[in-house]
């Protein structure tokens, strides 16, 4: 399965082809464990971060890098979105999304990468917009391309009713048997095809490694039975 942010874009717009993967916020620990990597040197400057985080879609097989900017300082957040341009250079089949809650995070964003994960209020009329936060009512209103689920991505599908794309809540209490998360993924992807991109709905707890291995597994099967 290669990586093509056209497939995640085209979700995005609504008239995806193939299953997708929203894994915003895997922690450090995971990441390193997946690449089989670890120490500060992989995280310590924005370069070195992006670069590590490439890697971590290497190894999920996303086909988009989410960077989150929210924690950063106005000048790491600007070292952050050239670090975004050249590894974009670097990997053109790639997408990157950027995490923001500022309307700096939103002008940078808007010179570096594919798409916005917004917090808040705002929005942006270059990049389609994942709603991190509020609620899919609020999401379809604004004219965001996506929200994402914390859990319950049944019922949020469900809401949705096609008017805007969920991404993400299957919810990181529901992780802890492989054969369920199997079932769901499949199910979820039968019963609602791209108005569902795969993903956790949080950040999945470093003691449930194999809750993290099932998803990805079962995100692999169903877009490799797709393609």
């Amino acid at each position: 399965m290669d990586r093509d942010k056209r497939i995640f874009l085209d979700f995005l717009q609504g008239h995806g082809t193939a299953p997708v993967l929203f894994e915003p916020f895997l922690s450090r620990r995971h990441t390193e464990t997946l690449i089989w990597r670890r120490g500060q040197k992989l995280w310590d400057t924005a370069e070195h971060t992006v670069s590590t985080l490439v890697s971590q879609t290497e190894r999920t097989r996303a086909d988009m890098l989410i960077l989150d900017l929210r924690p950063l300082s106005s000048a790491e957040k600007r070292d952050a979105a050239h670090a975004i341009r050249q590894a974009r250079e670097a990997n053109p089949s790639l997408g990157f999304a950027v995490i923001g809650e500022t309307e700096e995070d939103v002008s940078l964003s808007e010179e570096s990468a594919d798409a916005l994960c917004l917090c808040g209020d705002l929005t942006s009329d270059r990049l389609p917009v994942i709603r991190m936060d509020g609620t899919v009512r609020d999401a379809i209103r604004r004219g965001d391309a996506a929200w994402f689920a914390r859990a319950d991505a049944e019922d949020a599908l469900r809401e949705a009713d096609g008017r805007i794309r969920i991404c993400g809540g299957l919810g990181i209490d529901r992780l802890a048997s492989p054969a369920e998360v199997y079932e769901r993924v499949e199910r979820l992807s039968a019963a609602f095809g791209t108005l569902w991109a795969v993903g956790s709905g949080g950040e999945i707890p470093d003691g449930d490694y194999l809750g993290l291995i099932a998803m990805l597994g079962a995100y692999a099967r169903v877009r490799d039975g797709i393609r």
